[in-house]
C-alpha cells in the first residue's frame, strides 16, 4: 500500500494479488490496484487536514485494512449502492490507516472481524478440531483452511478469543490430559506421552515439568 501526501490532497493505493489470502475472498483471478483520491477541501471539511499529511510512504496492510479491502472486494451491491460503499469504504480505509501511522491506534491490535459472530464461530471451531485431535493435531495452514479463515485472522482471534497461541494452547490441553490419565489409567509415561501428542517420553517428561513443576511420575506417585 502506497501512501502519498500531495499539495492538493492525498493518494492511497493499495495492491492487491491474486495469491493474497484476503479473508473471506473467493480466490481472486487476477491482480487489483484500488485508488483513492482524498481531495484537500474535502479533508478540511473535517478539520485542519495538516495532521493527515503524512509523508509519502509505503507499508502493508494491517488485518483490519485487509478486511476493509475485502468487503470493497466481495460486495454484491451494483451501480449507485456500490459507489456508496467504495466511497464510504475508502474513508474507513483511510482512517485505518492514518490511526496506525500516528498511533491512534495498534496495528492490528483492533481488527473487527470479531465482532462478526459467524467468523467468531470459525474461531471456536478451530479450538474443538484442536481438542479433538491433540496427539496429531493440524498445522495453522491446515487447521486455516478447515475453518474457512486465513492465517492471519485464524492466529489472531485465537490468541484475542482464549488469550494464547494456537501452538500453547495445544501444548497445555496435551498435559490436561496427560494428568488425567496418569491419575486414572495404569498406562505407562511412555504410552500416554504418544496418546497426547509427544514423539518420546523425554520430551513429554520435560514438557510437563515445565508445565506443572514436578515429573509424571512424581504425579502418579502423590
Amino acid at each position: 500500500m502506497k501512501f502519498n501526501s500531495k499539495e492538493d490532497g492525498i493518494e492511497l493505493t493499495c495492491h492487491i494479488s491474486k495469491q493474497c489470502n484476503t479473508n473471506n475472498v473467493p480466490e481472486l483471478k487476477e491482480n487489483y490496484v484500488l485508488s483513492f483520491q482524498f481531495d484537500i477541501d474535502y479533508l478540511a471539511s473535517f478539520g485542519n487536514p495538516s495532521v493527515l499529511l503524512l509523508d509519502k510512504k509505503e507499508t502493508e496492510l494491517c488485518c483490519n485494512a485487509k478486511l476493509i479491502v475485502s468487503e470493497i472486494l466481495k460486495t454484491k451491491y451494483t451501480g449507485h449502492l456500490k459507489n456508496m460503499l467504495i466511497e464510504a469504504k475508502a474513508i474507513e480505509l483511510f482512517l485505518c490507516v492514518v490511526g496506525c501511522e500516528l498511533e491512534i491506534e495498534d496495528k492490528c491490535g483492533s481488527c473487527t472481524f470479531l465482532t462478526n459472530q459467524y467468523e467468531k464461530e470459525k474461531i471456536y471451531a478451530a479450538k474443538e478440531i484442536l481438542l479433538n485431535n491433540l496427539a496429531y493435531p493440524p498445522i495453522i495452514s491446515e487447521l486455516s483452511l478447515q475453518v474457512g479463515i486465513n492465517q492471519c485472522y485464524l492466529k489472531k482471534g485465537f490468541k484475542d478469543i482464549f488469550g494464547t497461541t494456537i501452538y500453547a494452547f495445544v501444548q497445555e490441553q496435551r498435559i490436561i490430559k496427560a494428568k488425567l490419565l496418569l491419575k486414572t489409567t495404569n498406562s505407562s509415561v511412555s504410552d500416554i506421552a504418544e496418546m497426547v501428542g509427544f514423539s518420546n517420553a523425554s520430551n513429554f517428561s520435560n514438557a510437563f515439568k515445565n508445565y506443572t513443576g514436578i515429573s509424571p511420575s512424581e504425579l502418579r506417585n502423590n
